[in-house]
Parts: C-alpha cells; structure tokens; sequence
C-alpha cells in the first residue's frame, strides 16, 4: 500500500470487519474499498466459528464476551483504538444451525463427514448427530443474542454492531455448492470474482429472502426471522446485502456521489 495511502486513512473512521474466513474478505473487500472511501474498511478473518467454539474446559463461553475479546485484540494488534471505529460488522455462515434435531441424519455411506442438503444435514454415526445437534443449539443460540446487540461497549464507548449471514455458507450463496471442499474455497472465490460481470452487491441481492421496500430495520429483522424458520438455513439466501446498505446510510456515502 502507497505511503499516501495509509496516512489519508489514518484520517478516517474504521470499519471493522469480523469475517471466518478469507473467502468473505476476497469477495467483499476491492467493492467496499471503492466505493465506500469515506471509511477504511478492515477485515478481522477469524479463521474459526466464534459461534460455535467451546472454550479451554469445554463450557460455552458468553458470546457477548468473545466478540468484545476479538475486537479488542484487533484494536491492540493494530494500535487503534475504540474512539476510531465507526462500527464493528460480523459475517457468519448459516450452516443449518436453526433446522429442528430430526433434520441431522445418520447415512453412513455418505462421502464427507458431514454433508448438507436442502433440508437435512447427514452425518456418518449418531455420536457426530449428537455432536452437530450441540452445535446448531449453540451456534443458534448465539446468533439470537448478538442479532439482538446493536452495540458493545469497548472502551466505555458503545459502538455499533451488526451480524449478518450467508446460508447455508458463502459458497452455497456464490456459486451454489453447500459442501465445497475446503482447500478449493479461496481459488474458486478468486474465479467467482474475476468472471462476475456485475457488481458482488448487486449479485447478493438476489438471494436477499425480504422485501426490498421495507425499511432497514424491519429488513434486518425479516430476513433473521425467515432464516430461523423451518428449514431456511439451509436454503439459499443471504441478508449481506444490507451490509451496504448500512453503511451508506449510516457510516458513508459512496466515494461516486
């Protein structure tokens, strides 16, 4: 990066990022930063769950707790502080964790160890049903508190936050493969984005389960309201693209404009 570059950003308010993996920062990241100068967009990449990860002595740690540890690690890290976020989003994979217990099913015969349809998620024994049951409760369950979280308190400021999801993951929504093998992931995400011959926003869109005339709120809230119904997180569908909503109603306009 220019030196220019990187002392004009020092200038502006961060946008904070908290991502799985590096698909999402791939698919995401030269879309935000063009058209979304006015902040500097960061990407955390997680490399893990936050969600779905047990702590030392096999509890479930409080998720408030966890995503308050990892923005604050990216603030030490990289020698920001509170007052220079304007918000902190959070992307996650679905992963059909809101499907009843009667949708994971044992199929011995089935090639990955886990495997997801339509409207089931197969396993090869019962211990690994029991095993992706605790997960889906727990990745659920913290779904439910961080999307009723609007703020953390870091640094005895509130800061804006926001989660947002790919269902079943971000490969099922780009290229319609829910099992993708996870060493071809970033390779594929790199193709995607070379032959995508519109916008990632406008791309997104299509697979937004709301009404785009509603207003952002009830958007946000309709479209975690349908992921969490029946089987819908493992269907196709994603409410990312509300992410650029956000922010150009609340963080910045487009550099364009």
């Amino acid at each position: 990066m220019p030196l220019e570059k990187r002392v004009s950003n020092l200038t502006k308010k961060v946008l904070l990022i908290i991502v799985e993996g590096q698909t999402e920062q791939i698919i995401l990241e030269d879309y935000l930063d063009e058209y979304f100068a006015n902040s500097t967009i960061r990407f955390d990449v997680q490399h893990e769950d936050i969600l779905t990860k047990w702590d030392a002595n096999k509890r479930i740690p409080n998720i408030k707790n966890s995503v308050v540890r990892v923005i604050q690690s990216y603030l030490d890290k990289y020698k920001f502080l509170a007052k220079d976020l304007t918000a902190v989003v959070h992307i996650t994979d679905a992963d059909g964790c809101f499907i009843a217990p009667d949708f994971v099913k044992v199929k011995e015969d089935i090639e990955q160890n886990l495997y997801y349809t339509e409207d089931a998620i197969f396993v090869k024994s019962e211990k690994r049903k029991k095993q992706i049951e605790q997960r889906n409760e727990m990745k659920a369950n913290n779904a439910k508190i961080l999307v009723a979280n609007d703020h953390f308190n870091i640094q005895r400021l509130k800061i804006p936050y926001q989660l947002f999801y790919f269902s079943t993951n971000l490969e099922h929504v780009l290229w319609n493969e829910r099992n993708e093998v996870a060493t071809e992931k970033v390779q594929k995400a790199d193709e995607f984005m070379e032959n995508l011959s519109g916008s990632i926003e406008e791309y997104l869109k299509e697979f937004l389960p709301v009404s785009p005339d509603l207003m952002y709120k009830e958007k946000m809230k309709e479209s975690w309201s349908f992921l969490m119904a029946g089987c819908n997180s493992l269907r196709r569908g994603t409410n990312v693209p509300l992410l650029f909503e956000m922010i150009k109603s609340d963080v910045g306009t487009k550099s364009q404009s």
